[in-house]
């Protein structure tokens, strides 16, 4: 289990801080209204991807975690969905003048393009829904690794370009180019994962029943991309793209310290879908570890920013101000959400039982009126504020939901996992003595 985490929180948290590197640089050479225009466009491929698939990728985690053979069944079901509905988001995007949407800002030739991220997009989440299932960890986690790469090189690249040269277009065309080589990277896997299996006992799982399993998912995904993105289209309504670039910064940095509890809990699913022993209580010392590492990065933030309180505007830009107290009122919804990571998890290895979407959707709910009262009247703050609130009501919920699904209660396991840090402190302390002794010996 911790050999697994180790490899997770690496590549998972190198591949992203390459991304986030590249979305500063990003941020910085484009200005805030080209910034606020990317965020839209990535924020817009992401929304309309996770709808298409109905949680059917989520569904596959959950069957192929019980039976790996049945793989190749879930797969061609998915395949068979995205062959009916792609289409129709063609038509779709096609019909609806985007274009003409006030302050979205999207042209008409960013269409094609979101229609060629929202394909890559959509596989992607297919694949490692995949390699996730069939616990192939490393694979799963090279995805994020090989994208942040290719992104950041882009990002490098960017800085290289003529002054007269659209940016904004290279920016887009660089995601795209990353999805891309993830995409053939997720096929390669896949079909040498079907060869692999190729005459082995292959288990039939009906569409209806992957459904089944998926809507839930579907239900909780869609509301909780949402809980984190559609403040971003509210500040484009209600303020402006140049707003859109600013809180993006914020929300995205709070995102990243979120990261880590999301990666280390991902491996949870398929343990809990195959009743793997042990896994109520990795769930819950993957549960105080994630929010003592958000106190911990939260309280370092706040030091950085005493210190230095323009921090974020003086590394990407003036225009960028005010994206640092709006980050530290996101600090709640940072330790909240680090919370959920681990009890949603647990649920979707139990079949997302009605509290996993509930908690989502109640967030969402809060999420919503809140937005309305406090953009317009505080601006960004006023978004980071009503985002923070809605992840307390959240995580209320999904707390409630695995005390009813799981033997063990939350708080009730809280001794033996300080005792169990205790015993690995104290075994720190003393391998280090060891080493000193050593040393001295030595000389």
């Amino acid at each position: 289990m911790i050999k697994l985490l180790r490899q997770t929180v690496f590549f998972q948290a190198f591949g992203y801080l390459l991304q986030f590197s590249a979305f500063f640089i990003f941020a910085r050479i484009l200005g805030t209204e080209g910034q606020g225009t990317l965020t839209i466009f990535r924020t817009l491929g992401q929304v309309i991807a996770s709808i298409m698939w109905v949680g059917l990728p989520a569904g596959m985690v959950y069957f192929i975690g019980k039976d790996r053979h049945s793989s190749f069944f879930l797969l061609k079901n998915c395949l068979k969905w995205f062959i009916f509905v792609f289409p129709l988001i063609i038509l779709f995007l096609c019909l609806v003048p985007i274009s003409h949407i006030p302050k979205l800002n999207l042209k008409e030739q960013h269409i094609a393009y979101l229609l060629i991220f929202i394909f890559l997009l959509s596989f992607l989440n297919l694949f490692q829904g995949i390699m996730l299932g069939l616990k192939k960890y490393l694979y799963y986690n090279l995805f994020a690794f090989g994208l942040g790469i290719s992104i950041f090189i882009f990002s490098i690249l960017t800085v290289l370009l003529p002054h007269n040269f659209d940016k904004l277009f290279f920016a887009i065309i660089s995601y795209i180019t990353g999805y891309g080589l993830m995409f053939f990277y997720g096929l390669v896997l896949v079909c040498s994962e079907w060869c692999r299996l190729k005459g082995q006992t292959r288990k039939t799982v009906p569409f209806l029943a992957q459904f089944r399993v998926g809507l839930k998912g579907f239900t909780s995904t869609v509301a909780g991309l949402l809980l984190f993105r559609l403040d971003l289209f509210f500040v484009g309504y209600f303020l402006s793209l140049r707003a859109v670039g600013i809180y993006s910064i914020a929300l995205f940095g709070a995102e990243m310290v979120t990261k880590i509890p999301y990666w280390s809990s991902s491996i949870l699913t398929p343990m809990v879908a195959s009743n793997e022993e042990g896994h109520t209580r990795r769930t819950v010392y993957l549960f105080y570890s994630s929010i003592i590492i958000a106190l911990l990065m939260g309280l370092f933030l706040i030091s950085v920013l005493a210190i230095f309180p323009n921090l974020i505007s003086d590394l990407i830009g003036k225009d960028f101000a005010g994206a640092e107290v709006c980050l530290l009122l996101l600090l709640p919804r940072v330790i909240m959400q680090s919370g959920v990571a681990a009890l949603g998890a647990n649920l979707a290895g139990k079949g997302y039982p009605l509290y996993h979407p509930a908690g989502n959707i109640t967030a969402l709910l809060c999420l919503i009126p809140l937005d309305f009262i406090l953009i317009p009247r505080f601006g960004i703050n006023g978004a980071a504020i009503a985002n923070s609130l809605a992840f307390i009501a959240c995580f209320l919920i999904f707390y409630v939901g695995y005390q009813k699904y799981n033997e063990d209660s939350i708080l009730a396991s809280l001794k033996p996992f300080c005792s169990y840090i205790i015993q690995k402190f104290n075994y720190l302390i003393r391998k280090i003595q060891r080493c000193g002794e050593r040393h001295k010996r030595d000389f």
